[in-house]
């Protein structure tokens, strides 16, 4: 074990100086007590760097060649939006990561958002609440439910979240109600899911829903 004549104390690891007095440790080097953890976090920039560096890639290379062939309209502007939703919802999943079940539901209202967005901008064929929305509700529940049940999830956190993607399931009701979507079939499976989902955390939840509504609310 290396040993630091002025401090006198014994240092476990491969340190050339006293982490004290940054004195030269004498003697030899000792493996250190706590084991080595691989660096993860250098690896997810690295690749982060490279996803970025190509997307910066392709859209400069669309918007050239969207120069050079003018005719065909402003195609490039798509591939922006694009690569723009991508970092948006890249961007909130590496932010919230920690948090899973929470990170879901905010992945949920951000896709449901984009894509009503770029129906809107493509001339709203309604492909986003016929098909998006509904598709990602019932996504989002499922998901939860397995991660409930195979993954060591705090069973009161859960529970909200899956109120939560519940209850914009629920909201395809009004839209089905008030004419908006013209393809029922997904809007109706997910308003069936949500249904059956809140019903089942009341039935057997029903007291760990309440207090964890009053925790969080503060009621």
């Amino acid at each position: 074990m290396k040993y630091c004549e002025k401090c006198k104390v014994s240092v476990r690891g491969e340190r050339e100086r006293c982490p004290l007095c940054n004195a030269v440790l004498v003697g030899e080097a000792v493996p250190g007590g706590f084991p080595q953890l691989p660096d993860g976090m250098h690896r997810r920039r690295l690749w982060t760097s490279v996803l970025a560096l190509v997307s910066v890639a392709a859209c400069v290379v669309c918007l050239l060649l969207n120069y050079l062939h003018r005719e065909y309209g402003l195609w490039s502007l798509f591939v922006l939006g694009g690569v723009l939703c991508m970092w948006l919802t890249l961007g909130l999943a590496l932010y919230k990561q920690r948090n899973v079940p929470k990170t879901l539901v905010w992945e949920v209202f951000l896709v449901s958002a984009l894509s009503a967005v770029w129906d809107y901008a493509t001339g709203w064929r309604a492909w986003s609440i016929n098909y998006v929305i509904p598709i990602v509700c019932m996504g989002a529940m499922v998901t939860l439910v397995f991660m409930f049940r195979l993954f060591n999830v705090s069973s009161g956190s859960l529970i909200v979240y899956l109120l939560v993607d519940a209850l914009l399931g629920i909201l395809q009701m009004v839209l089905l109600l008030t004419g908006s979507i013209t393809v029922p079939l997904p809007s109706m499976l997910c308003i069936g899911l949500s249904l059956m989902m809140l019903a089942a955390m009341l039935i057997f939840r029903g007291r760990n829903v309440k207090k964890e509504l009053r925790r969080r609310l503060h009621m």
